[in-house]
């Protein structure tokens, strides 16, 4: 019973390792195959991206323009979204903070407003690592606890999220190019949420080979909320920027 106990624990002691491999393999090749590795060094070089697009958002459904910033390294992002009818929102989150901003920059620019949204920011910094370079780097943290499988012939890497979204299980698919496909996640209380993106291509005004989706489609709890053209992208690590108002850092 004992020799058995052991060979148990050395099967596990080999199986777990060899499974963060072929997750880590297959992370890698989905960077790869997104442009994201580049420099002699062979790095992950994504840092900071801004895209543009077009399409209809939301319940009721609004015509809307669409303008995202964002940081990997900080992590930070602001979407800001005009509607029609509906006018224009713009949100943030940064680090541990998340607000409303009524332009960009609301809060350090006279007569403009920053609202604080704490019970934002896990939502939003969820939107940030669901894009589909920002799933990958997730899905590299996570690769020691990743598990890879095969569904209906594409390939399916499940792992559990890192602080501050601990708790929340994301499913990135891949196509047959490596491309992200699908990026799936749910929550400790069930909520599901799930992004299509397809047509990939360099949409950078200045040619890198970073790919982008030209389509992108967002449901949730299997209502379709988002579904943009994407019209323009710059990887080229932009300058963005995300300093946190007094009033939201510090509310009285």
């Amino acid at each position: 019973m004992r020799y058995a106990t052991i060979l148990v624990t050395i099967l596990a002691a080999v199986v777990a390792p060899a499974r963060g491999q072929d997750a880590t393999a297959r992370i890698k090749a989905a960077q790869y195959a997104l442009g994201m590795i580049r420099g002699p060094q062979r790095v992950d070089a994504i840092n900071t991206m801004e895209y543009w697009g077009t399409g209809t958002a939301g319940r009721p459904v609004a015509k809307v323009t669409y303008h995202v910033s964002l940081s990997y390294f900080t992590p930070a992002m602001r979407v800001d979204v005009m509607r029609d009818p509906g006018g224009r929102q713009i949100q943030v989150v940064s680090g541990n903070f998340a607000w409303d901003e009524s332009v960009p920059g609301g809060g350090f620019i006279p007569d403009t407003t920053a609202t604080p949204a704490p019970a934002a920011v896990k939502d939003r910094l969820l939107q940030l690592w669901s894009t589909p370079h920002g799933a990958l780097k997730a899905a590299e943290r996570s690769a020691s606890s990743a598990k890879v499988t095969k569904e209906n012939g594409a390939t399916a890497i499940t792992f559990p999220m890192t602080a501050p979204l601990a708790g929340i299980t994301m499913k990135i698919t891949l196509n047959a190019s490596d491309h992200v496909e699908k990026v799936e996640t749910r929550t400790e209380n069930g909520t599901v949420t799930e992004t299509i993106y397809s047509d990939y291509k360099d949409l950078g005004e200045i040619q890198s080979d970073v790919l982008f989706p030209l389509h992108i489609t967002q449901k949730q709890g299997g209502v379709q909320v988002l579904d943009l053209a994407i019209t323009k992208t710059d990887p080229n690590n932009p300058y963005v920027v995300f300093p946190v108002p007094e009033n939201v850092e510090k509310p009285k």
